[in-house]
């Protein structure tokens, strides 16, 4: 029994098993080694990072569909892979994504005697400071961007010296492990680091630290321990490193799923059908394009049994020759054939040249938005309905504004020396928005109410941008530029309107003479004078006297027309 022991072969010796491991380190590079790096490895890595998809089939999307829990990764891929192929998915994520304007303000714990001491003013410049290194705009697009390709998005705040910001890690190398207060907590498989092209340079220092007790340190690694508070998350199993608040992020699309599946998967159906749906449409059209002439080919004797060989008036060597001349006359479009049949009757192909546009439109309507925001067609849009589809869309949206407000909020806070900040973001880049938003908060004025923060977030600046502003055009003097009108040209300008008004007038009197008897008994006197006393004499700070103009939510179907269209211009009115 020893010696068959004996004779057994290993596969596998130590010593073999940890040679694989060196040559994973030495592939690795960075501090570690003899460095293979090369631009094409690098390269390769960072596009797997933001592109791995994977195409669909309906079996497989099924399968999927059936079991997310255990289908996340392809879930995903398939997400990333429409994307690519569906021009619907691909506007209907970047309409969604780049929605959200990000305009931000913020509130402190401090007192009303507080604002002017210098401790205050020191934290105020700390958060203005951050605020002026983070491109917070830009970096949270592109999280919400993978949000809705793929739920979540994993990523490390950096400090590059003149700027913070956010390195997106591999969504594939990231598994949701916990969840706190501002969101879930997750670990990193640190087997992304021995890949061939991953320098383990690039991210940041705990992943050094992690790297060196996994691979490099003689000591064994700490147990597993997830209920660690969650500055302090920095326990291993095998390759796996819980990532601690400070140094690693997750933003969840779904808060209330810890599973990780595409927000727009049950589009997946739909989407999965556009290429059969575009081979029909072409094959409809090929068919209607094609046209085809039909001869018929006389017998012989029509009294003749079905038994008699070869019974036709033209052999069938001169047919051929004779309709190979016929086609050699007309186009590959145009099809010919002859038969010796009785009663031919040809067959045309109708096409629904709309049946691809309606199935688009069918399945972009299928994600809740209207398709008249995504894409333009010669369908009237219904001015209330799209305005309450927008609406909708921005409620959805801007529900993703508390976790990143709760990000902002811990990262400043662990910045700051004395005081508390909470951040708040509001409102989206549509213009119709923006003016709600400034027309709220000008309102407020007349009653005494002045909140310059929201002013700055209804304009799209940062709460600093608008001090600034305002304090080099009172340093430069920019007020005594300006120069009011004299009493000369307020004179001038009373002189113009009236002789308007007079024109009006007569104009008005020159159409009352072709009116009825009623109306032509009023005298070009009083008609003028009627004029004048509706036209506006001289521009004062009350405005126009005239009825406000609507704005462009509260305009009806034919308002908006009219105002599209300028058909009021010649009426007297705007544009």
């Amino acid at each position: 029994m020893t010696n068959k022991k004996a004779k057994e072969e290993v596969l596998v010796t130590e010593n073999e098993i940890w040679d694989v491991i060196e040559f994973a380190r030495s592939m690795s590079g960075g501090i570690y080694g003899t460095t293979y790096l090369t631009p094409d490895l690098i390269s390769s890595r960072m596009r797997d990072i933001t592109l791995n998809p994977l195409e669909a089939t309906q079996a497989e999307l099924d399968s999927a569909m059936k079991d997310p829990k255990n289908h996340e990764l392809q879930l995903q891929r398939f997400s990333e892979d429409f994307e690519l192929r569906s021009m619907i998915y691909k506007r209907l994520i970047s309409y969604l994504a780049n929605m959200l304007s990000f305009d931000i303000t913020y509130t402190s714990n401090a007192k009303a005697d507080e604002y002017k001491t210098p401790k205050y003013k020191k934290d105020l410049e700390t958060v203005e400071t951050f605020l002026e290194k983070f491109e917070y705009k830009k970096e949270f697009r592109t999280v919400v961007r993978q949000m809705l390709r793929n739920d979540a998005y994993f990523g490390c705040i950096r400090d590059a010296g003149n700027k913070y910001i956010l390195q997106e890690l591999p969504s594939e190398y990231c598994k949701i492990t916990g969840k706190w207060e501002n969101g879930y907590l997750f670990s990193f498989n640190m087997y992304w680091f021995l890949l061939p092209g991953v320098d383990v340079e690039m991210y940041p220092e705990f992943f050094k630290k992690k790297y060196k007790e996994i691979w490099h340190s003689t000591n064994s690694t700490k147990g597993y321990n997830p209920h660690l508070p969650p500055e302090f998350r920095d326990s291993t199993w095998i390759y796996w490193v819980d990532v601690p608040v400070d140094v690693g992020v997750c933003f969840k699309l779904s808060p209330e799923l810890a599973t990780r599946v595409p927000y727009f998967t049950p589009l997946f159906n739909d989407l999965i059908l556009q290429s059969l749906m575009r081979n029909l449409q072409k094959n409809m059209n090929m068919a209607a394009a094609s046209k085809m002439i039909m001869g018929e080919v006389p017998m012989l004797n029509k009294e003749a049994k079905a038994t008699v060989r070869d019974s036709i008036a033209i052999s069938p060597e001169l047919l051929g020759k004779f309709m190979a001349l016929v086609k050699s006359a007309i186009s590959d479009a145009i099809k010919v054939a002859s038969a010796p049949l009785q009663n031919m009757k040809g067959i045309s192909f109708d096409t629904d040249s709309a049946m691809y546009d309606q199935y688009l439109r069918t399945a972009l309507a299928s994600s809740g938005v209207n398709s008249n925001l995504i894409f333009s067609s010669n369908i009237k849009p219904n001015a209330i309905e799209t305005q309450l589809s927008l609406n909708v869309d921005e409620q959805m949206m801007t529900l993703l504004y508390e976790p990143f407000s709760d990000f902002m909020g811990y990262v400043v806070n662990n910045l700051v020396k004395t005081f508390r900040f909470i951040f708040a973001f509001e409102g989206t880049d549509f213009f119709l928005n923006r003016q709600e938003r400034l027309d709220n908060v000008m309102s407020l004025f007349d009653k005494g109410i002045i909140l310059p923060q929201k002013i700055a977030a209804a304009m799209g600046m940062k709460p600093s941008h608008l001090r600034k502003h305002m304090e080099e055009a009172a340093a430069m003097g920019f007020m005594d530029m300006l120069t009011p009108p004299t009493f000369v040209q307020q004179k001038e300008i009373m002189d113009i309107q009236n002789q308007q008004a007079d024109k009006m007038a007569d104009k008005q009197a020159e159409n009352a003479s072709n009116l009825a008897d009623k109306q032509a008994e009023t005298s070009l006197e009083q008609t003028r004078e009627q004029a004048k006393l509706k036209a506006p004499t001289v521009a004062t700070p009350a405005g126009d006297k005239g009825r406000p103009k609507k704005k462009t939510s509260q305009l009806s179907d034919e308002g908006v027309q009219t105002r599209t269209e300028g058909t009021n211009v010649g009426r007297g009115g705007k544009a």
